[in-house]
């Protein structure tokens, strides 16, 4: 009996410590869990956090098919994403600056070229040399100069946009005006302008040309001084180089062209919508990028268009759009955010990244045909050419670390030419003072 009794207790013991041990490890569990949620990571995984914004649907979908392909090829790395607001709509750059600034860095992080200069210049980038070293030669010369300072290679030179020249077709076909189709057949400045004066001339449109340049981004003029011979800055990018004779004629040319072919509210600070301008037939030629492709393609069922290159006058040249990746110096896991870099500026991935975010790759090896989700791929060649034509020197220009400073100063100088008629000999001394002045702080 003694012995039943002492066999019952044993077995009510151990029926208790089963019970005590699954409830705690239930509980560990649960307790794991809920740190892995909080946390975003998973258990014997590196995690790196990915900060980004996709301003279209097709972004959207190119980082997240290129992220699980990421993480099925690297099954001991997560990829944790970060999706905010595009720097346009939002603060991006002040939030990172100060995450950066507590050691919260984000590991990877989408920067616009314009941006990196500033940022590296501070130290505040990895240098990732001997991340792109190896295919260096294979990349677009402008972005990887867009990338670079200090002779040290802080970005990915992921893609690019860049600008052309959006056209009326149903409005040049009355005029019997045949667009140029290959770039040595580009308009000259003159033939730019002739076209918009005929438009505004035969009551086409109530103007002939529209821009998409405003005050914060005033750098889509600088194509005109580069192809005119000129610049913003001297080559050593040391002082301002606009009170020269070719910057003053594209200074000239800038202010007739707005005064002539142009509606009074698209300047850099207008209230006009110029893209608006172009799909309501307002305006019978539009100098904008790639991205608007699809737009037209949805809005414009009044009038067939089309797209030509940008204008030349002594060379062609075209803007610098587009952004790259970097990471943060302090990044936690930067080993893992190398090879996440790497993996995306892979020949392929790159590929599939611009057809599906309708960009332009940035690397000259990455070659069609397309899979463009538009109606007509082969438009994007011309863009692809043209993104050839972006100035090394130009590249220099906007990625300086004061460019935000100088950008804003040549906002305010070309508004100011545009609405307060200026003559342009002041606004040359007045802005070259600005940018001296930025460049000796």
């Amino acid at each position: 009996m003694k012995a039943l009794k002492k066999c019952c207790v044993n077995v009510q013991v151990l029926s208790l410590f089963l019970l005590i041990s699954i409830l705690t490890g239930c509980a560990a569990s649960n307790e794991e869990s809920l740190n892995t949620e909080k946390s975003g990571k998973e258990v014997g995984k590196t995690t790196i956090e990915f900060l980004y914004w996709t301003a279209a649907g097709g972004e959207e979908k190119g980082f997240n098919d290129l992220i699980a392909k990421f993480e099925s090829e690297n099954p001991d790395i997560k990829v944790k994403k970060s999706q905010v607001p595009p720097p346009s709509q939002g603060d991006y750059y002040t939030k990172l600056q100060t995450r950066m600034g507590g050691n919260d860095a984000p590991d990877v992080f989408r920067v616009q070229y314009q941006k990196i200069g500033e940022f590296a210049s501070k130290g505040a980038l990895l240098d990732l040399t001997d991340t792109i070293e190896k295919d260096k030669a294979n990349f677009n010369p402008s972005l990887l100069t867009a990338v670079t300072y200090e002779d040290k290679i802080f970005g990915l030179p992921h893609h690019t946009d860049t600008l052309a020249v959006f056209y009326n077709k149903t409005y040049l076909d009355d005029l019997k005006i045949k667009a140029p189709e290959t770039l040595e057949e580009a308009w000259t400045w003159e033939e730019l302008t002739d076209v918009a004066k005929q438009i505004k001339e035969k009551g086409l449109a109530q103007n002939g040309l529209a821009s998409n340049a405003t005050a914060t981004s005033a750098y889509r003029t600088l194509p005109f001084f580069f192809q005119n011979g000129a610049s913003l800055l001297t080559e050593d990018l040391k002082k301002a180089n606009v009170n020269t004779p070719e910057a003053l004629e594209t200074l000239s040319f800038l202010k007739d062209t707005y005064k002539n072919y142009m509606s009074k509210g698209n300047s850099m600070k207008g209230s006009d919508d110029a893209t608006m301008l172009f799909t309501s037939g307002n305006a019978g030629l539009l100098i904008s990028g790639n991205w608007m492709i699809p737009k037209f393609e949805s809005d414009m069922k009044d009038y067939e268009w089309g797209v030509t290159y940008m204008p030349v006058k002594k060379s062609a040249a075209s803007d610098l759009g587009g952004n790259g990746l970097a990471i943060p110096e302090n990044s936690t896991q930067a080993e893992a955010a190398k090879k996440f870099v790497a993996f995306m500026g892979e020949k392929e991935n790159m590929k599939t990244f611009v057809e599906q975010g309708l960009f332009l790759p940035g690397r000259t090896d990455v070659t069609g045909p397309f899979a463009y989700q538009i109606e007509d791929p082969k438009m994007m060649d011309l863009f692809i050419e043209q993104s050839q034509t972006v100035p090394v020197n130009l590249a220099k220009t906007v990625t300086t670390p004061e460019f935000s400073k100088i950008n804003q100063a040549l906002g305010d100088s070309i508004e100011e030419l545009y609405t307060q008629d200026a003559s342009p000999k002041d606004i040359a001394k007045e802005l070259e003072k600005k940018i001296n002045s930025i460049l000796d702080k």
